[in-house]
């Protein structure tokens, strides 16, 4: 073990070793007293008693809560008597334990063992230790007794038992779903047909990103039971579109290669700010610049931390990025054809096929390559500098270094800058296609790298909390529809007609799957090769899922008794369609069409775009808010029950990385006062709910099914007889533990009686993750791997680390590599409309995607091209470019009617927001952190001398902001500097101005709200909100 301690009186841990150096130097330069400043630092040295504590005290291995880098960090306990003390050992075979109720965590320091991080720390984790042991913490249930709810309302809380709160919240569910309609009568068969439409549900959940795996899955779970599809969280706000615009052209909606890849690039083209937003994913980066001589090219609108690592810089309008990239794609084709990969195009993609499917080659007029060398002709150089503003120097500077392929593998980083707009799936599609042009997709340090936000925002996206999915990016069952290639029609297939073909699929293999063993009725004509290619690639994708739920879920799915599908009453207990967005939520909530509302770790008040509509949905009237917190966030202060959260050290569980990388929480120390680790909440929640229903008749459809005609809906399974019974798959079949669940989702190989289920893994990316018989020493989670060292020359030359954790799917650490070994899924599975006789395409990256095709929109949308184009934000700053490149909204805008909007001559300011090292999202797991408040203390606004000069204002003034979300302002303090500069769009001068987004009216630290300010207009396609591009209006306050 590595010794982390000094032989003198004066012992120092890598934390404190840190934070003596910030508060020297902070005192030396802020203040210029150097004695004192020494004085103040040795106070805050530990003492020696201490360190003999932290040297005794218990080691526990686990992963950062902050962002989505999966930094491992070391929590160090103190046990409840000296007896109790011995050495620390990070691989302790008890770490299963039970804890004594008087442990503490006295110390949280990096993992010097995982390779992510290598024991370096940013400054959010290096201060979670104030976030564990804060007196701020929420410790026990409590109810509002101030039946007024606003930002001025004291709650007024009433402290209660988890009991009293588990009847309020279940007898308030009870009374909103009574009389939700559960049958309707089939005009075609005359018979009762059962289920719940998703979205009709008045019950609805936020979060969270920041729990375990095991939490999304049963939160997913829940809602289905509950018959809701209104179910969303923080990743509709961060990386909808990444799922979208990749799954889309790739086949995973997932960041290609992964954090520790990035040390193989020879050249980064950096959309977002890293060395700030994700700190140690950007060590990699430099990492790769000091050993590979790597260049980064940063693109962005303000001067940052990344730009100051960057060896190329170029400015641009917020808003721009899809003029960006589609301006690069027709540099590469038009300019520098030679250095196109044309082997790697031709095999691996869409490219040299015609819309239908036919290999045609590249070079034929109707290749899908021809179509988009056309498609990217308008944009020249001159003319993304017109839309962008990017300098021309700059512009042909970055897209020349790129291109070069002396520069490959070429990586792209991005985040919230690409994907918070309106047509921030196109922006990230042409993003992707440029890449396979120049060949940097399945290759170590190439790809498309979505750095995500949160620390488990990947695994919650995979545990599909959103309101469009149900599990492993499968949907609900729901009327489907395809738009044909050549626009001459479109295959439609009907809710219906799913359910009853799904019964059918169940039939044909009646003991793996649960259909029945009656054939007669399954006609020659009804078997899968019969289906048409759109149908078969929708069957194949989704129905392993929906029978695996079925076992897991314990519900039904199909035709009963499931004999002749065709004529028999439906039955469906997963809620079918999708739910509703989040931005349309609050909406709902505002109409009385959403009654309840679970919110867990998320803070819609702060984080929400138009808070100050998001915050009067919270306060209506007739809305039963429930909220489980660590803290009295700003939407807690609006909740009726508020609920006190677990820490990550105080649970256990595992959690997925940006770079798919699913790693194990160990549980560290109980959680304090009578907060609930969030696994037992949500066990206890649904019981409790799920005994009031029954009690009241609302149960699942085949439940009442059962009770209509007194035959009991049930499967059966290699000689298994499987009813309806959701009790007995609650938390799941196997236990209420983290690693009983986590088995639910990941399992390799189940068996049912004399069978293995068709597909044993509830959620298919996950499978093979769960093996007890190669890995019983950890009970068959492979997550929980802890070894480091390669598995071959391959993992050691690139570091894949095959050996450390799991990757999805298979354990694949670069995703559409083909080369890399020991891995699963290393094709691209992009596909796209085709007819019946040729090639499906399922091997190949689609350049043009038929999912997003819909040849019904105008030709400016991209809809209508299959391919990617410009559009200008709903606010654009130049009536001209919005009139040759309209939004992407079209009809679709009145579907989140109201939305207020401004014109430039209104707003002529373009106003977008970014984030700080030391502050986290909506703030409430850092503005309520001494130490990080002292580093960023308040809300700032930056503004250029120049904007400055015409406003009349200096650095330190404060000015009043305003939108047509918030024509009265919200006042805040000016920044003055020269990080962002205005810009000249299509000839006209466009000033810029920029603000973190991480402040609120609750906690240690308090300032006016940027998204109050910022619009809340969606991608169309994903439903995310466009943060980073509106209008306003800035003054001098008064």
């Amino acid at each position: 073990m590595r010794n982390e301690f000094l032989k003198s009186d004066v012992n120092i841990s890598r934390r404190n070793f840190v934070k003596l150096c910030g508060t020297a130097t902070i005192a030396s330069f802020a203040l210029g007293m150097v004695a004192e400043a020494k004085n103040a630092a040795i106070a805050e040295l530990p003492k020696r008693g201490r360190m003999l504590n932290y040297k005794r005290g218990r080691k526990t291995p686990s992963i950062c809560s902050y962002c989505a880098g999966g930094c491992g960090l070391i929590v160090t306990t103190q046990e409840g008597s000296s007896s109790d003390m011995r050495d620390g050992d990070i691989y302790a075979k008890n770490l299963g334990r039970d804890f004594s109720a008087r442990s503490k965590v006295i110390e949280i320091e990096g993992d010097a063992y995982n390779p992510i991080n290598e024991g370096a720390l940013c400054s959010k984790p290096a201060a979670l230790l104030q976030m564990v042991n804060s007196d701020r913490r929420v410790l026990y249930p409590m109810k509002r007794t101030n039946p007024k709810k606003g930002e001025n309302e004291d709650p007024r809380w009433v402290r209660i038992s988890w009991d009293e709160a588990y009847s309020a919240i279940s007898s308030k569910i009870k009374d909103t779903m009574t009389g939700l309609p559960y049958k309707r009568t089939n005009p075609v068969t005359g018979k009762e047909d059962y289920y719940y439409v998703g979205k009709d549900s008045p019950v609805s959940w936020l979060g969270s990103s920041y729990w375990n795996n095991e939490e999304c899955y049963l939160s997913r779970k829940m809602m289905a039971l509950l018959g809701s599809n209104n179910i969303e969280h923080q990743a509709r706000k961060c990386h909808a579109s990444t799922v979208v615009g990749l799954a889309n052209t790739f086949g995973f909606g997932a960041m290609t290669n992964h954090i520790v890849d990035a040390k193989n690039s020879k050249c980064f083209l950096i959309m977002s700010n890293p060395a700030e937003s994700h700190s140690m994913e950007f060590r990699w980066v430099t990492k790769a610049v000091e050993d590979n001589n790597a260049i980064v090219i940063h693109l962005d609108p303000r001067y940052n931390r990344t730009t100051a690592k960057a060896h190329i810089h170029g400015r641009y309008r917020s808003g721009a990025e899809a003029a960006i990239f589609l301006g690069m794609i027709r540099y590469l084709l038009y300019e520098k054809p030679e250095r196109m990969d044309r082997p790697y195009v031709e095999s691996r993609t869409n490219a040299p096929y015609d819309l239908n499917g036919n290999l045609v080659g590249l070079d034929d007029p109707n290749s899908i390559f021809n179509k988009l060398k056309a498609l990217v002709a308008n944009y020249t150089p001159d003319e993304v500098v017109r839309i962008s503003g990017i300098s021309k120097d700059k512009f042909l500077l970055a897209v020349d270094t790129f291109t070069d392929p002396v520069n490959r593998p070429g990586n792209i980083y991005y985040a919230m800058g690409t994907t918070q707009h309106t047509n921030a799936v196109q922006a990230i599609r042409a993003q992707a296609i440029l890449q396979l042009l120049l060949g940097n997709i399945g290759v170590p340090g190439g790809g498309i790298n979505a750095l995500r936000g949160i620390s488990n925002v990947q695994g919650s996206t995979d545990m599909n909390e959103l309101m469009h999915v149900i599990m492993g990016y499968r949907e609900p069952p729901r009327t489907v529809k395809w738009y044909t290639p050549t626009q001459t029609g479109s295959v439609t297939n009907s809710f219906e007609q799913l359910i009853r073909r799904y019964q059918k699929w169940k039939n044909f293999e009646p003991a793996k799957r649960g259909g029945s063993d009656d054939k007669k009725a399954i006609k020659a004509n009804d078997t899968d090769s019969s289906y048409n290619k759109f149908e078969q690639r929708y069957y194949n994708r989704h129905f392993p899922t929906w029978n695996a739920l079925e076992y897991h879920w314990g519900v039904y799915v199909g035709t009963w008794p499931g004999i002749d599908p065709d004529n028999e009453p439906i039955i469906c207990d997963l809620p079918v369609g999708f739910g509703n967005p989040i931005v349309k939520m609050f909406r709902k909530i505002l109409n009385d069409e959403l009654k309840v509302l679970i919110c867990n770790g998320e803070n819609p008040a702060v984080s929400m775009p138009n808070a100050g509509l998001v915050r009067n949905a919270l306060a209506k009237e007739g809305l039963f808010l429930v909220v489980n917190e660590l803290f009295e966030t700003e939407t807690a202060w609006y909740a009726d029950i508020l609920l006190p959260g677990s820490m990550q050290v105080e649970r256990a569980g595992s959690i997925t990385n940006t770079g798919r990388w699913i790693q194990w929480r160990w549980k560290a120390v109980n959680p304090p006062g009578e907060c609930k680790e969030e696994l037992t909440y949500l066990t206890e929640l649904f019981e409790k709910i799920r005994f009031t229903l029954k009690n009241s008749s609302i149960k699942l459809p085949s439940e009442k099914y059962a009770d209509d005609t007194g035959e009991t809906v049930r499967r059966n399974i290699g000689g298994v007889d499987l009813p309806t019974n959701p009790e007995a798959a609650w938390p799941s079949r196997f236990g209420r533990d983290a690693e009983s669940v986590y088995k639910e989702i990941g399992a390799k190989n189940i068996k049912v009686g004399d069978n293995a289920l068709f597909q044993s893994a509830a959620n298919v990316l996950y499978r093979n993750s769960y093996d007890p018989l190669s890995r019983p020493d950890i009970d068959g989670i492979m997550p929980k791997r802890r070894d480091a060292r390669p598995v071959d020359d391959e993992d050691a030359k690139y570091g894949y680390f095959k050996n450390w954790a799991w990757s999805w799917m298979d354990n694949q650490r670069v995703l559409y590599n083909i080369k890399e070994g020991n891995a699963g899924v290393k094709t691209f599975f992009g596909w796209f409309a085709m007819n019946e006789n040729v090639w499906p395409g399922l091997d190949k990256a689609a350049i043009w995607s038929e999912p997003l095709f819909d040849p019904t929109k105008p030709p400016a949308n991209p809809l209508s091209q299959g391919m990617p184009l410009h559009n200008e934000p709903l606010e654009s700053p130049d009536a001209e470019l919005a009139k040759e490149y309209p939004t992407m909204w079209g009809n679709s805008y009145s579907y989140y009617e109201p939305i207020a909007t401004g014109t430039s001559e209104e707003y002529p300011y373009v106003l977008t927001t970014f984030r700080l090292a030391e502050h986290m999202q909506a703030g409430a797991m850092t503005r309520n952190l001494p130490w990080l408040v002292e580093c960023q203390p308040e809300m700032f606004v930056e503004i250029s001398p120049a904007l400055a000069s015409v406003i009349g204002i200096r650095s330190g003034d404060y000015v009043l902001v305003k939108t047509a979300r918030s024509p009265e302002g919200v006042v805040m303090k000016c920044i003055v500097t020269e990080r962002i500069q205005p810009l000249v769009v299509n000839g006209k001068t466009v000033h810029e101005v920029a603000m973190p987004w991480h402040w609120g009216f609750r906690g240690l630290s308090t300032g006016p709200s940027a998204n109050v300010l910022t619009i809340d207009a969606v991608d169309v396609s994903a439903h995310i909100p466009e943060y980073k591009a509106c209008l306003c209006k800035v003054e001098k306050a008064p």
